[in-house]
């Protein structure tokens, strides 16, 4: 019985990664209004009653397609500084703000803000979201703490770090312009944001007792 359940699993698990990322193509490319379960169904190529199956209610599924989009997030982030933590604290700085910033004003996570928006008045959507964005925040953190290791202690670091992410969010909302790296209004974010996390590191750094 073990042997025959296994390829069962194996397509449903198949089968709820591909409804997740239909979820967030939908959600992507046509906003929250365009995402129904018919349309993410129909983009996944199963029926509504296997989607339900997998995710009893949208909340569910919108859920999870937004902890997948913000694991995408952080991933790609990782990626872009693999080779940051070996340079100089100062040198560290931009080319994490720079990522961070392009990150924030990605499409993916447009569709993060508009999520954002619509749980206010689902109370199901942001009991299901709330759990997610704490451990992505704490995610977030500890990709603070790989790249500048000399900061590790709590509170400062912490605030430091939430100073330039909360900061980022809020610019980020009230832009509906796609993203173009050499728009001279997103060079002037970009230098504003680095200012910032040059002052709320060098706080934090001072916390240490280190020069």
């Amino acid at each position: 019985m073990p042997l025959l359940r296994e390829p069962q699993q194996e397509r449903s698990h198949a089968t709820r990664a591909r409804l997740v990322e239909a979820a967030a193509s939908c959600l992507v490319d046509a906003g929250y209004a365009g995402a129904s379960t018919a349309a993410m169904a129909r983009h996944a190529g199963v029926s509504q009653g296997a989607l339900f199956k997998h995710f009893p209610t949208k909340a569910d599924l919108l859920a999870a397609c937004l902890e997948r989009i913000l694991a995408d997030c952080v991933a790609t982030f990782r990626d872009e500084l693999a080779d940051t933590p070996r340079r100089p604290l100062p040198e560290r700085i931009r080319p994490a703000v720079v990522a961070l910033w392009r990150i924030f004003r990605a499409s993916g996570m447009r569709a993060v803000f508009e999520l954002y928006v619509v749980a206010r008045t689902d109370a199901a959507l942001a009991a299901q979201l709330e759990p997610i964005l704490t451990r992505h925040r704490d995610a977030i953190l500890a990709e603070g703490r790989r790249l500048f290791p000399e900061l590790p202690l709590r509170p400062d670091f912490d605030a430091a770090i939430d100073a330039v992410v909360y900061a980022m969010q809020g610019v980020a909302l009230g832009l509906f312009a796609p993203f173009s790296p050499g728009d001279a209004a997103e060079a002037a974010h970009i230098a504003f944001f680095e200012r910032l996390a040059h002052h709320e590191l060098a706080h934090a750094l001072a916390s240490t007792g280190r020069p």
